[in-house]
């Protein structure tokens, strides 16, 4: 079985409208919005933060579009993200599982029971829109700022460099700079924020 790769670059935005008409003169097809709380825990044997990994639960709450059971996405969902694996992306294994919204408080006891530690709860809304397969996020992240995402969910290193291709040319023809992407998670960005 190939590995899933989430293949995703992030770009600080100024001016949320006028982003919004870039996706759309490229094509851009508006799908839902959400707000997302997303809790982050670490692990209780070593250090995420080190390790360049993350463990988190996902609540997601639909705030316009589909219902969230005719899409993909779980209300709930608990996600381990890998390090990144090149210099430039935020490229990285994922795996993840959809709970249903009952599941919540059981997942959350079995992570503290079995050591892991509370980090942090980013809260972020969410505007989606579908570029030619690529999924782009207008993200409004409590105490971090506005930021656009380009993801793709590739299988295996050949499908994680094509999908990493397709998305830089995607940054280009938003008229974004490649020079002011950030690796960085929401998460890493939160904890810079609050420790200054």
């Amino acid at each position: 079985m190939k590995e899933p790769y989430e293949v995703e670059v992030k770009l600080p935005v100024t001016d949320k409208e006028a982003m919004k008409q870039k996706i759309i003169q490229a094509g851009g097809v508006p799908l839902n919005s959400d707000l997302q709380i997303d809790t982050y825990y670490d692990h209780p044997c070593r250090s995420f933060s080190k390790t360049d990994e993350s463990i988190r639960i996902r609540h997601r709450t639909l705030t316009e579009g589909s219902p969230l059971n005719e899409s993909e996405h779980a209300p709930i969902e608990l996600t381990y993200k890998g390090p990144k694996v090149d210099k430039k992306t935020k490229t990285r294994i994922e795996y993840t599982v959809g709970l249903e919204e009952k599941d919540h408080a059981s997942i959350t006891k079995i992570l503290s029971s079995t050591g892991f530690r509370f980090v942090a709860i980013i809260t972020k809304t969410r505007e989606f829109f579908d570029i030619g397969g690529i999924v782009a996020s207008l993200d409004d992240v409590n105490d971090v700022g506005l930021y656009i995402e380009l993801e793709l969910i590739a299988k295996g290193e050949d499908g994680m460099k094509a999908a990493r291709e397709q998305i830089l040319e995607l940054v280009k023809n938003l008229g974004l700079d490649e020079n002011t992407m950030v690796r960085e998670s929401y998460l890493e960005l939160y904890l810079n924020t609050v420790r200054c």
